[in-house]
This record gives C-alpha cells, structure tokens and sequence, in this order.
C-alpha cells in the first residue's frame, strides 16, 4: 500500500504556469511541441508532469512577436505569467529568479559593451578581460542567490542559467571588440577567450544562435594569425567562404545560409531568398 501511495504521489507532480492575458490582443502559449490560445482578459493553466524547460507567447498569433519565457521549476512548483500590454510579471515559486533571468540579466550584460570598448580602444586588453569577467560573475552570483538552491552551482536549474548568461555575455564581448584588421589587443582578446571558454569543447562545439555562429566564423577567420588548430568539416554547400565555412559544423554552416536568406526576404527579393530556402530545407533541412 505504501508503495502504491508513492506511485501515485510520483504520478501526481506537475508543473502548475498560468498565463494571464491582461494585453490588448488574443495570446498563443507554445509549448511542449503544443499549442494554446488565451484570449484577451483571459487565463489559462498549463500542468506539465515532464519539466518545461521554456514557453513561447505571441502577440495576436504572430510569429514576429514572440517572447521565450525560461523556465526553472522543479515538480510540484507554480508559476504565474501576467501579461500586460508590453510588460511581463512573475508571481508564484522563484518568481524573482524567472523575473531576473527572463528581464534583468540582458540588460545587466548588454549595457556594459560602452565600458568594454572603451578598455579595447585604449590597447587595454586586461582591463577589458578583468571587467567583463567581473560582470559575468556578478550575473551569475545573483542567479545563484535567487535560485535559492542547497546544491548551489550544482543544482540543475542554476547550470541552465550559467549556459543562458554566458551566450548572452559572450555576444556582448565579442561584439564590443574588432577592427577590420586585427591587432595585438584583439588578438589577446581572441586567444584569452579561446583557452578558456571554447577550446576543451571546440571539437563537438555546434551554433544554437547567430552569435555562437559569428564567434566560431570569426575563429575560423583568423585561425592563421591566432595559431589555432581547429576540426574540419565536411562542406554541406560550396560557396566563397568555403575556405571559412570548412571549419564550422554543419550546424554553423547553416547559419551562413540562414543570414543571406533573412537578408534577400528584408529586401523582398522573393527570387533570391528562394534560393537560399531551397538550400537550407534541402540540404540543411531546416525548418523555416
């Protein structure tokens, strides 16, 4: 009996997220490969017994409006989401971590690039490396604390916020350094990031994101001048950057593609961007 009485209390855990749609238009919560609608002065509840690792709104069920929610619940634990006009609110378990990972984190990292140009326009590589390890850290001792975990950085939870924090830092300082030749200064820079942060895992490295693409290009790129050693690849499709691209996974490679074709649809060339459609659902397979 005792067992049977765990079974069903295993059983019985889910996530509780209720989305409250106090905007002015009808909201689509996507999630877990499923769809739901919420409309206007709305709400609804989504139980998830697998945890969710993130949910997707769109304003009036358009696809240029989305907004990712991350999510870091465990079993049992609830969380409110209360849209309001442009503005989005926490209420429920880790309320402040979801509000502090979802909004303030991008904005604590992206308004430091001024601060770190500034050390890369006076040659001062150290500086830039010490400061913009200071406001990762910074970053990441809040998320620690608002996880409110007893395993700390082991717990699961806070390791998927490292991963989201770094991405983000990563784009701030790779975007925050670089002339159309390269220096001493960018070069200290490049290798500094290199050692530490890609090299242990360059050989199963892939791009999730435009800025794991134009970090790993930019590796590629220069790999003459920083002496690096890095895997090739297999060509999916030739192009002139082959001599680039023969570094980078197919993964990567697709993000090229994915750049000429967004390029040629904001241009409304409906005849070039079909091109690189082609290419990227036949060869990539990509989904678009």
């Amino acid at each position: 009996m005792l067992l049977l009485l765990l079974l069903l209390s295993c059983m019985g855990k889910a996530q509780q997220i209720t989305v409250t749609n106090d905007s002015r238009f009808p909201i689509q919560i996507e999630y877990d490969n499923k769809k739901a609608d919420v409309g206007i002065n709305q709400k609804k509840t989504i139980a998830a017994k697998d945890e969710l690792k993130h949910i997707s709104l769109f304003y009036n069920n358009d696809k240029k409006t989305k907004r990712n929610i991350y999510l870091f619940l465990s079993p049992q634990q609830s969380l409110g989401i209360h849209l309001k006009q442009d503005s989005v609110t926490f209420t429920g378990d880790k309320s402040a971590l979801h509000d502090y990972v979802n909004h303030r984190l991008y904005s604590d990292l992206i308004l430091k690039i001024s601060e770190y140009q500034k050390y890369y326009q006076n040659n001062d590589a150290k500086g830039f490396i010490r400061t913009s390890e200071m406001y990762l850290g910074d970053a990441l001792k809040k998320a620690e604390r608002l996880n409110h975990s007893p395993s700390g950085r082991e717990d699961i939870h806070y390791k998927e916020i490292e991963r989201l924090a770094k991405d983000q830092w990563f784009f701030t300082v790779f975007m925050s350094f670089g002339r159309s030749k390269m220096d001493n200064t960018e070069k200290e820079l490049m290798l500094y990031y290199f050692e530490k942060y890609f090299k242990k895992d360059i050989a199963t490295f892939s791009c999730n994101s435009w800025v794991d693409y134009d970090i790993l290009r930019r590796y590629s790129l220069h790999r003459k001048l920083l002496n690096l050693q890095l895997p090739k690849y297999e060509i999916v499709e030739h192009t002139d950057e082959d001599e680039i691209n023969q570094y980078l996974p197919a993964k990567c490679q697709e993000y090229y593609f994915r750049g000429s074709y967004d390029f040629w649809i904001y241009k409304k060339d409906t005849v070039r961007a079909e091109k690189y459609r082609k290419i990227l659902t036949e060869k990539f397979h990509a989904a678009l």
